[in-house]
């Protein structure tokens, strides 16, 4: 597995919100902190393929495996395949990172926080040739089902146009009783009509998904290449919309003035009271490319 880090965003977002941060005091520094550490742990972390004949083995064994097959799928195969988490309410679905990652807490030793018990989850699928999935569609319903089948909450496939999403539709409440997860990003938002940056339209929209659910939600950072993500300047509003098609059309609004190359897929992870939804490349990255095209899967 590889190891637990720090990625640059975080590291700049403590720095901006220390000043305020330490008005409030070090308890509410340490829960950030410790949700920079747990949140976007394994932020490259990737499943694995190893494929034979006409058919592929997918296994992700990891603390996030959805998390995982989303960015193997969209960095190895060019897939828009988003994934998002339900909010961790449950200790018994926790662990201390130390039993998670043996190897990085060897050289952590002072790090003790915990995160999502790790677990594994293996999909065969067949493949075509050039080492494609044959149907990208069925792969990803197959995930889905697997999913439900063998983890301890419940997802759903979202398809819109060019994207698709690992939606989660149950959790466990603080009792571990299995309850129905109102996903964050299926909330509606209203964004006032106005010209500004693209970055700043979907900061509306996290802020609204914060009132609206008491949590402290972050939308969108770029892990690519350190380059802000959203810096275009652009009209843009939202009326009563699910807050996942505003994401998608401020993805496809950046994406005018960009090559195909820039495509992206976003991650959302939910931490106590902090939640994030991290947008990343398809194609190469930790994951790696299998070859610059995408395979059709309408």
């Amino acid at each position: 597995m590889e190891g637990l880090a720090f990625n640059t965003f975080w590291f700049t977002g403590v720095r901006l919100y220390l000043g305020a941060l330490m008005r409030m005091g070090s308890r509410i520094l340490a829960s950030l902190v410790a949700f920079c550490f747990a949140a976007h742990a394994q932020s490259t972390e990737c499943a694995e393929i190893s494929a034979s004949g006409d058919e592929a083995t997918l296994v992700a064994d990891s603390i996030r495996p959805i998390d995982s097959i989303a960015n193997k799928l969209a960095q190895h195969y060019g897939i828009l395949i988003s994934a998002e988490e339900p909010q961790y309410l449950f200790q018994g679905d926790m662990e201390d990172v130390r039993l998670a990652d043996p190897g990085w807490s060897a050289t952590h030793p002072k790090a003790h926080y915990l995160v999502p018990k790790r677990r594994r989850l293996e999909i065969r699928f067949p493949v075509l040739s050039n080492g494609a999935p044959r149907d990208v569609r069925q792969l990803l319903e197959q995930i889905v089902q697997i999913a439900n089948e063998q983890l301890p909450f419940a997802y759903r496939l979202d398809v819109d146009g060019e994207f698709a999403t690992f939606v989660p539709t149950q959790k466990h409440n603080a009792e571990g009783a299995l309850i129905e997860a109102t996903p964050l990003l299926d909330l509606r938002v209203t964004i006032p009509s106005g010209t500004r940056s693209i970055a700043e339209s979907a900061k509306l929209m996290a802020d609204s998904l914060s009132w609206q659910t008491g949590l402290h939600v972050n939308c969108c950072q770029s892990m690519v290449g350190g380059i802000p993500w959203g810096m275009k300047a652009a009209q843009f509003e939202a009326r009563a919309e699910p807050a996942r098609k505003v994401l998608e059309r401020l993805i496809r609004l950046d994406q005018q003035s960009e090559t195909a190359n820039s495509r992206k897929y976003w991650l959302q992870r939910c931490d106590s009271k902090w939640c994030s939804i991290d947008l990343y490349n398809a194609w190469g990255g930790a994951c790696g490319s299998m070859a610059p095209s995408s395979p059709s899967w309408h």
